[in-house]
């Protein structure tokens, strides 16, 4: 008896990448081209569940690259080139993708998806399925390409064109409200990745997926995911409170929905979008008791540096704001941001402990030079022992969260990997 002939796509799946996994699988699922392809999610891709794979039809393995993930993802996927070499097709999209597409070819990927990929990627696997050539595709390269696109070149997502996350597979998570970003802070790669124009999901949108989740996985709890959360509905310079409060009326009335999560992690807010009115209606629609705060230093020079278009007075009056609301402010702060002096270190870890006695709780990070953002080539944040002795005093008393040691370690590793590189793209 012969074996039917189905193909598979395994989307390797980790902790790092789980969101933009759960995106693009909803989008993948959803297409009516791929209805017949069997589609995992794994979180350890065995020799043995590819070699299966293999026997049965054609095999796609697809990763999203974050570029703080490259040496765990690089090394699997040399692992199942060795293995399996050509049995196989590798493709991988997300951040590092779009800044270093000839990082994954010389690693074993067979094509890279430049940008975002709810459009690209499903078209992608049905090129390899039915045997076109996938280099024809808007925003995928392979080894032979001659032009390398940005991602501002390829045209930008409608988000309400799809879903959220995978419901047919039960891989489920935030809800992506907004997308792009028009402040171009230097450290973020943001801008690059996605775009200056802001984008949301309508509110029609958000209640259709909500409404699936509720039915089909049992949700009962909702997060909403935004680069500033109090931006919804509006072009992203400023805040549209009724819009804002339109999402979040509409979204609170899903029956069997209990609890609603907006404007914490793993979302954040601008501090200068943060007003009592606005707070005060969020309190009653949330039901997080926390509010996640970007305010990244205690030095106005360093802000202005990193293009941050905010005070570090607004984000102390932000910090009072969302007290006086009853929320505990979680406040990000980012340490040795290029130009920062060693005075302006000690500051802001100073002011760490300032927050902490206010009431706040805080965020620790150490600057990485993300490919991508316009401060991709400058020196990686490093501390010296006494920032190191005192930050670590914060978390063990558990009122800094965040990787800030890992960090350091990973911010070399990008700035060296940085400097190997001869590609150099620059956000918008």
């Amino acid at each position: 008896m012969h074996q039917l002939c189905s193909n598979s796509l395994f989307f390797s799946t980790h902790s790092s990448s789980r969101y933009s996994v759960a995106a693009l699988l909803g989008a993948i699922e959803t297409d009516p081209r791929l209805l017949d392809l069997e589609i995992r999610a794994p979180t350890n891709l065995t020799n043995d569940d590819i070699r299966k794979s293999v026997e049965k039809g054609q095999t796609i393995i697809a990763h999203s690259v974050m570029s703080t993930q490259t040496e765990r993802i690089f090394e699997e996927v040399r692992r199942i080139r060795e293995k399996f070499g050509k049995q196989v097709t590798i493709v991988g999209g997300g951040p590092h993708a779009s800044a270093r597409p000839k990082d994954l070819f010389l690693s074993g990927f067979d094509y890279a998806v430049i940008g975002e990929g709810e459009n690209t990627f499903p078209e992608l696997v049905d090129a390899l399925l039915s045997g076109k050539d996938p280099l024809k595709i808007q925003g995928v390269v392979g080894r032979s390409s001659e032009i390398w696109p940005r991602p501002q070149e390829i045209p930008i997502v409608d988000l309400d064109k799809y879903p959220p996350f995978a419901i047919g597979m039960n891989i489920v998570g935030p809800i992506e409200i907004t997308r792009g970003c028009p402040f171009k802070c230097k450290f973020c790669c943001t801008p690059f990745l996605t775009g200056c124009k802001v984008r949301h999901r309508s509110v029609a949108s958000v209640i259709k997926w909500l409404t699936a989740a509720v039915e089909k996985s049992g949700f009962t709890r909702a997060w909403f995911l935004s680069p500033n959360a109090l931006s919804y509905g509006g072009k992203g310079m400023r805040a549209e409170p009724e819009k804002l409060e339109s999402l979040l009326r509409e979204s609170t009335k899903v029956e069997g929905l209990d609890e609603m999560f907006f404007g914490s992690f793993p979302s954040e807010v601008r501090p200068e979008f943060v007003t009592q009115p606005i707070l005060e209606m969020l309190r009653s629609y949330v039901a997080n008791t926390s509010v996640q705060i970007g305010l990244q230093s205690s030095s106005d020079r360093v802000l202005s540096l990193a293009n941050r278009h905010h005070t570090v007075e607004q984000g102390m009056r932000a910090v009072r704001i969302a007290l006086d609301s009853d929320f505990t402010p979680h406040v990000d702060m980012i340490f040795g941001l290029p130009g920062e002096t060693k005075k302006e270190l000690r500051d802001s870890i100073e002011l760490c402990y300032t927050l902490v006695e206010m009431g706040a709780k805080t965020h620790g990070h150490v600057f990485m030079p993300l490919p991508g953002s316009v401060y991709e080539e400058m020196p990686p944040g490093e501390l010296d022992s006494e920032s190191r002795r005192r930050l670590g005093e914060l978390s063990r008393r558990k009122e800094m969260t965040g990787s800030w040691s890992a960090q350091e370690r990973l911010a070399e590793f990008l700035w060296t990997q940085n400097k190997k590189s001869k590609k150099k793209d620059g956000p918008c």
